[in-house]
């Protein structure tokens, strides 16, 4: 786990397939001015590359924060979830699911993410998820030593 602090740099690995989404999720963390650099991957197959440390991301530190769409193409966001949760390195990373389907965030309240956070549909709401994701991240670092989900 990368040891990050609220003054340093904060990783972040983005996984959603939609340009829309991923344009706007980076833009609300923007929005918050905090130290993030986010990695965005489409899908959860480069994900799991990305948090097995396989090439290319070989040189990249471990996510302080993911945010996981649920409906992906090839590898979906459970599959992401579970390999982080049963890792030891990753267990204790927060996980933010981001979606826009109700019926997926009340189904994976079982997937121990830490916050569950409903895709808005509008603009402002939508940036406005940048204060919501660093509360996650705050609430559920390791460091806080408070696991556990937190409904968002």
């Amino acid at each position: 786990m990368n040891s990050s602090t609220p003054e340093s740099q904060i990783q972040v690995l983005i996984v959603e397939d939609n340009p829309v989404d991923l344009y706007f999720l980076q833009q609300a963390l923007k929005t918050e001015e905090r130290n993030w650099r986010a990695i965005a991957v489409d899908d959860g197959e480069p994900a799991l590359r990305f948090l097995r440390r396989d090439e290319p991301y070989e040189n990249e530190p471990p996510p302080d924060l993911v945010i996981l769409d649920l409906n992906l193409k090839r590898v979906d966001g459970r599959e992401v979830l579970s390999y982080i949760r049963v890792t030891p390195e990753l267990r204790e990373t927060p996980v933010a699911i981001v979606s826009s389907s109700p019926t997926d965030l009340m189904r994976s309240e079982n997937l121990q993410a830490n916050c569950y956070v409903h895709k808005p549909s509008d603009l402002d709401a939508f940036l406005g998820l940048g204060k919501i994701l660093w509360q996650c991240y705050l609430r559920n670092r390791p460091s806080n030593n408070t696991p556990g989900k937190s409904p968002v």
